[in-house]
């Protein structure tokens, strides 16, 4: 009698343990847990059902293009679930507040606004000197017509005319 309670303990075992393992490979995670379910049954199933989804990075230069394809497409899905993307090209589930690579989400969007605020300097600065140039090169252009006024190449009249053009008054 004793040998049908074993038996079935065994297959019951067997059973959770099966259930419990193929829950955790489908939600991304490398490990086994067949013992968890072998023993503790039911509790692990559930355990094992609670556990977040496991995003896998792939090294982009060894995997195959279904790979790429896969993980693309579960970084994006990450992205429209708040999800957000570390600069070292993981993205992170929204839950999730540091990188693998150590890097904070907050101290990731405090480098994005800097680089955001670097940016429009710039190119404010690209602006201004382009500005500049501009106002250098009517300077310079003034200073020519100028040149062939004392010459006499050019009447009074004509440098004026040229110089209003050039100053836009």
């Amino acid at each position: 009698m004793w040998f049908v309670w074993l038996l079935g303990v065994i297959i019951r075992g067997v059973i959770w343990g099966c259930a419990t393992n193929a829950v955790v490979n489908n939600k991304g995670y490398n490990e086994n847990w067949f013992w968890w379910g072998f023993f503790f049954g039911f509790i692990a199933l559930i355990v094992a059902l609670t556990k977040p989804e496991c995003y896998i990075s792939y090294d982009y230069q060894s995997s195959s293009l279904l790979s790429q394809a896969a993980q693309e497409e579960s970084g994006k899905r990450m992205l429209r679930n708040d999800g957000w993307k570390c600069q070292c090209g993981r993205v992170n589930p929204s839950y999730t507040g540091t990188c693998a690579c150590g890097r904070s989400k907050d101290m990731v969007d405090e480098q994005k606004r800097k680089a955001e605020e670097e940016r429009k300097k710039a190119e404010e600065e690209k602006k201004s000197q382009e500005k500049l140039a501009e106002d250098n090169l009517k300077l310079d252009n003034l200073k020519k017509m100028k040149e062939l006024l004392d010459v006499g190449a050019i009447t009074q009249e004509e440098y004026d005319t040229k110089k209003k053009q050039l100053l836009d008054i």
